[in-house]
C-alpha cells in the first residue's frame, strides 16, 4: 500500500499519516516491549494523539520470561534479555484492552510464538476483539523450536507461511517486525509481503553480549546475551529502512531504532518510512513519545509547512 498524507482543514499543524489502511494522528508510535501491555504511558500524555500503542508481544499462553537481571546499560543505550513475559492473549483482553479502548488509543498487538501454530492460535484469540484493534504486528525474531532454534525471521519461506496463515485467520492488517541479524532482511521482507503483510517494521534489536565488570560471565540472567538497542543503532536501522524503500518502493515501512528526538524521527521519514516507533528512549523516560511529537510539530511549523506531509514532500523533491 502506498503511503499517503492527508491535510486537516484547519490552521493547526497536521502530523497525520496513513498506515495499516487508516489515518493515524501522528507517525509517532511506541515500540513493542518498552511501555508495557496496556495504558501505562497514559500517565504521561494523551494516547489518542500518538500514532498507536504497540503492546508488548503476546503469546496465546502466559510466559514468565527470562531470569533476572534482564536489562543492562551499555554506552549507546541498553541490552535486554527480558524473554517476552506476558499474561497471554485472553488475559490481556480482559485486563489491559479495556483501558486502551476507554482512552481512544489506536492499538497494535504484537504476537509471538515458538511454533507456527502458536502464532495462529494467538491471532485467532484476538479475532473477537478485532474491531477495537488497528493491526497485528508479527514478531518473527523468535527462535523456531520446530527447527532447532533458528529464528523465524531469518527464513523467508517460514516468514511467508506464518504471515499467510495469520492473514487467513484474522481480518486485521498485518505488519511484520523484521530481524536485523541476517543479511537476508530484504528477502524476508519480500516474503512477508507475499504472505499478506502490508507493513514492514524495521527493525528489532541487534544481538549482543555484555559481561560483568572484571568477569567473564554475562551481566544478564542468560548466558546467551541479549538484544542491543538505543541511539547507537540508529544508523544501522536507518540503512535497513533505506534498503527496503529502494527494493520495495511503495511499501509501508515503520522505522525503529535509536529515536530520541524529532530530528531522529525525520531521518527515518526522509528515507521513506511512514511512521516510527520509540522504544529505548521511552524506557528511560516515558515522556519521550510526547516530547518528540511536540518537537516534530514545532519543526514542521518552523519550516513554514502546515502538515508533515507537505514538509516531507518538499524535502524529498529537493
Amino acid at each position: 500500500m502506498r503511503r499517503r498524507w492527508r491535510e486537516q482543514q484547519n490552521d493547526s499543524v497536521d502530523l497525520s499519516t496513513w498506515l495499516y489502511g487508516r489515518r493515524l494522528p501522528s507517525p509517532i508510535m511506541s515500540a513493542s516491549g518498552t511501555s508495557g501491555h496496556g495504558a501505562e504511558l497514559a500517565a504521561f500524555g494523551d494516547l489518542s494523539l500518538i500514532g498507536a500503542v504497540v503492546v508488548k508481544s503476546l503469546a496465546h499462553f502466559p510466559n514468565e520470561g527470562n531470569p533476572a537481571p534482564r536489562v543492562g546499560v551499555v554506552r549507546t543505550g541498553m541490552i535486554n534479555s527480558v524473554g517476552l513475559p506476558g499474561p497471554g492473549v485472553k488475559r490481556w483482553i480482559d485486563d489491559y484492552l479495556p483501558d486502551l479502548i476507554r482512552l481512544d488509543a489506536n492499538v497494535v498487538v504484537s504476537v509471538w510464538g515458538r511454533t507456527r501454530a502458536d502464532y495462529i492460535t494467538a491471532v485467532e484469540q484476538l479475532v473477537p476483539v478485532a474491531s477495537h484493534l488497528t493491526a497485528i504486528e508479527v514478531n518473527v525474531s523468535c527462535p523456531n523450536t520446530e527447527k532447532g532454534g533458528e529464528m523465524f525471521g531469518h527464513d523467508p519461506l517460514e516468514t511467508k507461511e506464518i504471515v499467510r496463515a495469520i492473514s487467513q485467520s484474522c481480518p486485521l492488517p498485518i505488519g511484520v517486525k523484521l530481524s536485523p541479524n541476517t543479511d537476508r532482511y530484504v528477502k524476508v521482507a519480500e516474503a512477508a509481503l507475499e504472505g499478506g503483510a502490508c507493513t514492514l517494521v524495521a527493525s528489532n534489536t541487534y544481538l549482543g553480549q555484555v559481561l560483568r565488570k572484571g568477569s567473564n560471565t554475562s551481566a544478564l540472567g542468560t548466558s546467551s546475551g541479549g538484544g542491543v538497542s538505543g541511539i547507537g543503532i540508529l544508523p544501522l536501522s536507518l540503512r535497513i529502512v533505506k534498503d527496503l524503500n529502494k527494493a520495495l518502493p511503495g511499501c509501508d515501512i515503520v522505522g525503529v531504532g535509536g529515536v530520541y528526538s524529532a530530528s531522529d524521527a525525520l531521518a527515518y521519514l526522509y528515507e521513506g518510512a511512514s511512521a516510527i516507533q520509540i522504544g529505548t528512549a521511552a524506557f528511560f523516560d516515558p515522556r519521550t513519545l510526547f516530547k518528540v511529537s511536540k518537537e516534530l510539530r514545532e519543526t514542521v511549523r518552523e519550516q513554514g509547512a502546515t502538515s508533515l506531509g507537505d514538509l516531507l514532500t518538499t524535502k524529498r523533491e529537493l
